[in-house]
């Protein structure tokens, strides 16, 4: 296999979406792993439906046939990436430890402190420097990476313990998005939400807050404009049809909802699109 197809790196970009798209999911190639630090900034993915907030010092254990996409980022956001087919190691059997991949793909991102965090950091920089190195060759660009899988390999195990139980916050969190997709279209309040999880509603937008960076509002409301986009563009619904089909009282509220949200009305959306 091509050394410059079943492996790369990119030590520091402020362009997410060469990993995690913008519009529609994309699924990672089989066969292949990607390791992910975050540089700087915040970012909002979602990783096969559960959204992650990456902020400085998260890192993400990509397996193959994971589906990804990016939801929202600030200007700052910076974060090196590289990958490898297993085919391109196929020289060191063994790469990923017993119940590793099981825990990455529970729970992909770690949060790591600031020895972790910078000790990746040089790996990626030094990695990526021999490999764009014309005399290296790709048996040293082979070595550094096994010794990098090697402290993968470190990192998720010292942590294996504490990620075996989720945090009650994660699964409220997780419980929420859950409701939200089955039920955006006719319960926009937290209200409800909050019922079905037997928790409060101020306990449940801080632990949304404080899990996404987003309040619970705002969720409801991307739901459903993103929804109400959708049926603008790929349907011949009317207005008040698709005002209807969201639960919005009349479609005068649903298109005061649309223009404050996206800039203009549904019709206008709908002749721009």
């Amino acid at each position: 296999m091509n050394q410059e197809t079943s492996f790369g790196i990119v030590s520091a970009t402020s362009h997410p979406g060469l990993l995690f798209p913008c519009d529609k999911a994309r699924r990672t190639p089989v066969g292949r792993v990607h390791f992910v630090l975050a540089l700087q900034g915040e970012a909002l993915v979602e990783i096969d439906g559960k959204r992650i907030l990456l902020q400085t010092g998260s890192f993400l254990l990509l397996l193959p046939n994971m589906l990804l996409r990016s939801l929202s980022h600030t200007g700052d956001f910076r974060l090196g990436y590289l990958f490898f087919d297993f085919d391109f190691m196929s020289d060191f059997p063994l790469l990923l430890k017993a119940g590793i991949s099981d825990q990455a793909t529970r729970t992909p991102c770690r949060h790591l402190g600031p020895e972790d965090c910078d000790l990746v950091g040089r790996y990626f920089d030094f990695i990526a420097d021999r490999h764009q190195h014309g005399g290296a060759g790709p048996e040293i660009t082979k070595g550094l990476l096994f010794s990098f899988i090697m402290e993968v390999n470190r990192l998720y195990l010292e942590q294996r313990t504490a990620t075996m139980e989720i945090s009650r916050q994660d699964e409220l969190s997780d419980n929420f998005f859950r409701l939200l997709h089955r039920h955006y279209k006719e319960e926009h309040g937290v209200a409800f939400y909050a019922a079905h999880l037997c928790v409060s509603d101020k306990h449940l937008m801080r632990t949304i807050k404080q899990k996404t960076g987003r309040t619970c509002h705002f969720w409801l409301s991307d739901f459903l404009v993103r929804e109400a986009k959708l049926q603008l563009k790929s349907t011949g619904k009317s207005i008040m049809e698709i005002s209807d089909a969201l639960h919005f009282p009349d479609s005068s509220f649903f298109a005061r909802f649309f223009r404050r949200h996206v800039g203009m009305s549904p019709s206008q959306f709908r002749d721009f699109a």
